[in-house]
C-alpha cells in the first residue's frame, strides 16, 4: 500500500480504517499460516534428501549390500586392498 492510499483510507473516516485493519490482520494470519505448513513441508523435504543422499553414498564397499547391487559408477572391486597387496597367494608364501 502507498502513502496516498493510505491518506485517502484515513481521510474516509474511523470506520474505514478499521475495516482495512481489520483485513490486513486477516491477511496476516492466513499469510503466516501458510508460511508454517511451507516451512513444515520443507523441513520434511531436507529430511528426504539426507536420507536420498545417504542411499546414493552407499556401495558394497561400505555397507552389507552384494557388489551386484552396486550403481554402474561404482568401480570393481579387484586388485589391491587397502594394505597395498593383491588378492590371493603372495608371492613367496608356501602353497600347499
Amino acid at each position: 500500500m502507498e502513502r496516498a492510499e493510505a491518506q485517502a483510507i484515513y481521510e474516509q473516516g474511523r470506520e474505514a480504517v478499521v475495516q482495512v485493519l481489520l483485513e490486513l490482520s486477516g491477511q496476516n494470519e492466513r499469510l503466516a499460516q501458510q508460511v508454517e505448513v511451507l516451512t513444515a513441508q520443507v523441513a520434511r523435504q531436507e529430511e528426504r534428501i539426507v536420507k536420498l543422499e545417504r542411499r546414493l553414498k552407499r556401495s558394497s564397499r561400505n555397507s552389507s549390500q552384494p557388489p551386484s547391487s552396486d550403481p554402474p559408477s561404482t568401480p570393481p572391486r579387484r586388485g589391491k586392498d587397502s594394505s597395498g597387496r593383491s588378492q590371493g597367494a603372495q608371492p613367496g608364501s608356501r602353497r600347499r
